[in-house]
C-alpha cells in the first residue's frame, strides 16, 4: 500500500520509476530531481542542475543508483556552496542551521529538507515521510528570498503552501 501511494505521488509529478527504485531514498532523490525541473533560477540560464547534499549519505548513494542525468556533490565545505543549485539539508542542530542560514541568505538556491527543524529555519521545500507515503510542503516566501520561482504544477501537488 505504501509503495503504491509513493509511486502515485511520484508519477503525478511526471515521473516513471523502475520498481527496484521504490525505496525511500531513491524516491527522495527522484523528488529532488523533479523539484529542480519545476524551478526557475535567475539568469543566466543553467546548464546541468547541480545538487548538493549536506548530512545525507544514504541519499548520495541513492542518486548513484538511479540513472538520472545529474551532477551530485556531498557538500563537505561551505566553499563549495557556489557550485549548488539544489541543496538537500539533513541537519537538525539549531546552531549549525543558524550558521548555514547566514551563509545561504539571498543565494539563488532551492533548499530542500526532510526534517522539521531545518524546514522551520531555512527550508523552501520539506519532504514529509509518513506511513501513507511521501508528501511535501512549500514555503513561497523563502523561495522568493532565494530568488527562485516554483512552477504551478509543483505547487498544486504540495500538501501545504505557505
Amino acid at each position: 500500500m505504501v509503495k503504491s501511494m509513493l509511486l502515485i505521488l511520484v508519477c503525478s509529478l511526471g515521473l516513471s520509476l523502475p520498481l527496484q527504485a521504490a525505496d525511500e531514498f531513491s524516491l527522495k532523490a527522484t523528488f529532488l530531481y523533479r523539484f529542480a525541473q519545476f524551478t526557475e533560477w535567475p539568469p543566466p540560464p543553467r546548464g546541468q542542475i547541480r545538487f548538493c547534499l549536506l548530512g545525507h549519505p544514504a541519499l548520495l548513494e541513492a542518486f548513484s543508483r538511479l540513472s538520472l542525468p545529474v551532477d551530485v556533490k556531498d557538500l563537505s565545505s561551505k566553499k563549495l556552496l557556489n557550485q549548488c543549485d539544489v541543496l538537500m539539508l539533513g541537519l537538525s542542530d539549531r546552531q549549525l542551521l543558524a550558521q548555514w542560514q547566514a551563509d545561504l541568505a539571498g543565494t539563488p538556491l532551492l533548499i530542500v529538507t526532510d526534517n522539521n527543524e531545518a524546514y522551520r529555519q531555512l527550508g523552501t521545500i520539506q519532504l514529509v515521510t509518513s506511513p501513507d507515503g511521501i508528501s511535501f510542503q512549500v514555503n513561497l516566501q523563502r523561495a522568493a528570498a532565494h530568488q527562485i520561482k516554483l512552477g504551478s504544477q509543483l505547487l498544486k501537488l504540495a500538501r501545504r503552501v505557505d
